[in-house]
């Protein structure tokens, strides 16, 4: 890990991608959503034709040919599979129906970890996801576990207009036996139930300040 990363986890909903775009934007960092990867990766398997449920070994041989590529610019972020724009479709219904499963995949999760460390190399990253402080950069000293109630977090998924529920959602990450969903070692725990973007940001803020390189 070259460049310096910071790590936001917590289950759907919780305030996860808003809280580490503004972060990013306030130190000038890159952000990047682990789940943006996953998501791309759901969206090829539909491309491919391939049914899910399905066994390990069909989405082993699959996901040995993908390959993932992240773009940065003024423009915003760009992920390409195989050189095709996966973009638009990351939050399309049937996307966000599979993107659990997918994500439970150990060849897949292999394949966006390894992605993800690569970026490191070259950026100081806010990064998002389920299982950054706890599998992909457990070596970072700056880990955070956003969580909020499973009321709200209902509430925030349908004003999204997402189809898929978060009670359904935590049973799939918390249980899958490949990096499940849990609070990393170190991290600090903020509950966002109450609290509005900008006070969580500020509060991830204020816990940074003066401890970044």
């Amino acid at each position: 890990m070259s460049g310096c990363v910071i790590a936001i986890d917590g289950p759907a909903a919780s305030g996860k991608s808003s809280v580490a775009r503004g972060v990013a934007t306030a130190l000038d960092f890159l952000f990047v959503s682990s789940g943006y990867f996953y998501r791309a990766l759901a969206w090829g398997s539909i491309r491919d034709h391939i049914s899910i449920p399905t066994t390990p070994r069909i989405l082993d041989q699959w996901i040995a040919g993908r390959h993932l590529e992240f773009q940065n610019s003024a423009d915003g972020t760009r992920l390409f599979l195989d050189g095709d724009d996966a973009s638009p479709h990351l939050s399309e219904p049937e996307v966000t129906s599979r993107v659990s499963q997918i994500a439970a995949n150990p060849a897949i999760r292999n394949l966006v970890n390894s992605n993800l460390r690569t970026l490191s190399a070259s950026h100081d990253l806010v990064l998002e996801g389920r299982d950054i402080g706890s599998v992909v950069f457990p070596e970072t000293p700056y880990k955070f576990y956003l969580d909020a109630s499973p009321y709200e977090r209902a509430r925030r998924r349908e004003r999204e207009g997402l189809a898929d529920t978060v009670a359904e959602r935590d049973r799939l990450d918390s249980t899958r036996a490949t990096a499940p969903l849990s609070v990393p070692s170190g991290a600090i725990i903020i509950d966002t139930t109450h609290l509005s973007l900008e006070e969580v940001v500020n509060n991830v803020l204020d816990r940074l300040n003066g401890s970044l390189p």
